[in-house]
């Protein structure tokens, strides 16, 4: 039997832009999602920062709720859980941040949640030397029963998924996009294969396609589902590996930085609250940290 909550939530969340903040006032004026076709576009638009548009997308899309009995069936069909915030099965360590999404899309082993994993990510335009200290890392974590969590991007966070392959540890995709709509296009195979041993998951409906703030909120993900959080090697633009570490100093993680070509600046580290790391020789003083 399909959870109406559930189809609820998929509508809201995919065809209203409901996202975990908005959510959690929807869940608090409202009360249960069983409650939202209820609501009127009155009540719906108290709610702080709807207003009357954001109130109507969101009756809008409560009226198309049924349309989505058909498309939780076809993710299902082709291997997707859908998981809401509401279910048991919902990973405990998202719901003890700020903002949990209110839904996840998952595929692979469920089981490998279970394992703690330790979150290893960095520029997309990584060196050689940042490509193999990163290999290294992750199959040394590996090897002593961490998973590896990272965002499926090219450069170190390919190299992270890898390692844990390699090793045969659990690793955890998070991704800013659908699961059917693999970014970057080139990681397909690496995602079929992270699918195979650990899981994808994501907050975005499985077409969805990619856009740059998806990639920036994934991180609090990445830093939700880790004990710790390694930057292997930060690039000289965008830095998006910046904003995961400033995740998980919020979420009270340690978080520590590799400088595999030597120019890594201390303010860069100090900023980010880290703690600077000669390789793979600190590992077990990265355990260490691990509460």
């Amino acid at each position: 039997m399909i959870d109406n909550q559930k189809l609820i939530i998929m509508a809201i969340t995919d065809l209203a832009g409901v996202g975990p903040r908005m959510f959690q006032q929807m869940l608090l004026r409202i009360g249960a999602p069983d409650n939202f076709p209820d609501a009127t576009i009155q009540e719906l638009a108290e709610i702080p920062r709807l207003g009357i548009n954001g109130a109507e997308k969101i009756v809008n899309s409560l009226n198309a709720v049924d349309k989505f009995r058909n498309k939780l069936e076809d993710y299902q069909e082709q291997g997707i859980n859908v998981i809401t915030i509401l279910d048991d099965d919902y990973p405990e360590s998202l719901r003890q941040i700020d903002d949990p999404p209110p839904i996840l899309y998952i595929k692979g082993n469920l089981k490998v949640l279970e394992h703690d994993y330790i979150a290893i990510v960095g520029t997309t335009l990584a060196s050689q030397a940042g490509i193999r200290l990163t290999i290294d890392l992750s199959i040394g974590l590996g090897k002593r029963g961490f998973g590896i969590v990272s965002g499926l991007a090219i450069g170190i966070d390919s190299a992270a998924h890898l390692g844990a392959i390699k090793s045969e540890a659990p690793t955890i995709a998070v991704l800013g996009n659908g699961i059917l709509n693999i970014y970057p296009e080139e990681n397909y195979a690496l995602a079929d294969n992270i699918a195979k041993i650990g899981l994808l998951v994501t907050e975005h409906q499985p077409y969805k396609q990619v856009k740059a703030s998806r990639l920036i909120l994934r991180n609090r993900l990445i830093a939700a589902f880790s004990k710790a959080i390694i930057v292997a090697q930060v690039g000289t633009e965008r830095r998006g590996e910046l904003r995961t570490a400033e995740y998980g100093f919020k979420q009270a993680k340690p978080v520590f930085f590799a400088n595999p070509e030597g120019d890594l600046d201390e303010e860069t580290i100090q900023a980010s609250n880290g703690v600077l790391i000669d390789g793979v020789e600190s590992i077990d003083r990265i355990i260490e940290y691990i509460v």
